[in-house]
């Protein structure tokens, strides 16, 4: 099977004619290609690739530090936390601009006879394609199994005001308040990975990869989320995948003339070679999709799973600094109106909110009778002690010198009450319009 799927398509149809010599620019174009689009699609897909990320890092290094000197003059550092649009990233983006270039110019001098590279360019498809496969099914996964924006439900990302929202947890929380629509776009993704897999199907998964990329790409440009790069990669990779389709794909959208079927270019190295090559691919996208599988199920109930009564979000009953009502106060600290309160395997935090509207997050650790919070992991913990009365949650401690004490009781926020209808009330004509 895994020969069909990836070594397809490569024998001589008698109803198309040879294939001409390439000309000397599309020579070049695609030394260029290979050289700048090769070295990116290994740094940026493959080694964003989970195993693959740490072999990779050190030519991913080499190339920074050589875009690095070109734009700064000095070397860069790099973040080996495989976090994304780094200046690293950036620098080693460069560096696969300005070796690419200098590799193919080289490469133009020391081969001008070969007159193409039809079967080079069909393994650069190959190890392209594979690539944007793992990557479409990876992150497709992670929406249809909904935990790259699920945790945004959780208590922590209730209180925040919306204007006090930055761009990228406005996305997040958008596309986190939907499982629905995160499991759709998550499903469109997944289904472009699959269809590039298969003969017949692989230029309409590009096709559809090519949409379904261009909005990643966009969203995360305009809500400033930090995988600009590795969005822009795949996005561009599936538009160079699909490229030299895109005159029949047109005339079929506009009712032409019809042009005759392109093929693919033959696979270069014997068919033992070919279908060894096939399997490997084949083998890396199950395994990786096996292993994102694993790791998406007890992330989903991690996330979802409170541990305890204490986790939710509560509003103030009432709230003393001193032993004085805090209304009265008018000094700091200033009273806790709501707090939420994350206590869920791998996410525990708290949350407190002033009466207007500001939001401090606090690392957290929970005790039987303790929450240690901090505003900074290396700060020493502050001790609040608490106790549940029923359904009354009570705080106190000591806060910047003050003695604080506030009861809380369980807070509904106004998105449980939010759900998918097909039928919608009627407006009521006695309320204000915003």
């Amino acid at each position: 099977m895994p020969s069909s799927v990836l070594d397809s398509n490569s024998t001589v149809r008698p109803d198309i004619p040879n294939e001409l010599p390439w000309t000397p620019l599309g020579r070049i174009a695609f030394r260029l290609l290979f050289t700048v689009g090769g070295s990116a699609l290994v740094l940026f897909v493959y080694g964003n690739i989970i195993g693959l990320n740490l072999l990779i890092m050190p030519l991913k290094t080499a190339l920074a530090q050589a875009g690095s000197l070109l734009l700064r003059g000095d070397s860069v550092t790099m973040d080996t936390s495989n976090s994304g649009d780094t200046l690293g990233d950036w620098c080693a983006l460069v560096g696969c601009l300005l070796v690419g270039i200098a590799a193919a110019i080289l490469w133009s001098a020391l081969d001008r006879r070969r007159d193409n590279y039809r079967r080079l360019a069909r393994a650069l498809f190959e190890v392209a394609r594979i690539g944007l496969v793992v990557e479409l099914i990876a992150y497709g996964m992670a929406k249809a199994v909904p935990i790259q924006m699920g945790y945004m439900t959780q208590p922590a990302h209730q209180l925040p005001s919306v204007g006090d929202v930055g761009l990228k947890d406005t996305l997040w929380t958008f596309m986190g308040a939907s499982s629905a629509y995160s499991i759709a776009t998550g499903l469109a993704e997944i289904t472009a990975g699959v269809l590039l897999l298969w003969r017949r199907t692989w230029l309409a998964g590009g096709l559809l990869a090519i949409v379904a990329m261009a909005q990643v790409f966009l969203l995360n440009l305009c809500y400033d989320v930090p995988v600009k790069i590795v969005s822009g990669t795949l996005l561009a990779t599936a538009i160079a995948l699909t490229l030299p389709y895109w005159a029949n794909v047109t005339r079929v959208l506009t009712n032409s003339t019809p042009l005759p079927p392109r093929r693919l270019w033959a696979a270069p190295g014997t068919r033992r070679v070919r279908i060894g090559a096939a399997s490997l691919g084949f083998f890396v996208v199950v395994a990786h999709s096996a292993l994102i599988a694993i790791i998406a199920i007890p992330a989903i109930i991690n996330i979802h799973s409170p541990r305890s009564s204490l986790d939710g979000q509560w509003e103030a009953i009432s709230f003393t600094v001193d032993g004085v009502p805090a209304a009265m106060t008018g000094q700091e600290p200033s009273p806790w109106a709501n707090v939420a309160i994350t206590d869920r395997t791998e996410y525990t935090s708290f949350v407190s909110q002033t009466p207007q509207g500001a939001t401090t997050l606090w690392a957290l650790d929970i005790t039987d009778e303790t929450l240690a919070i901090r505003q900074r992991l290396s700060d020493p913990p502050t001790n609040i002690r608490y106790r549940l009365d029923g359904d009354t949650l009570v705080l106190s401690g000591t806060i910047d010198n003050h003695h604080i004490e506030g009861r809380y009781r369980s807070r509904v926020m106004e998105r449980a009450n939010s759900h998918f209808r097909l039928v919608q009330p009627g407006p009521d004509d006695n309320l204000p319009t915003s």
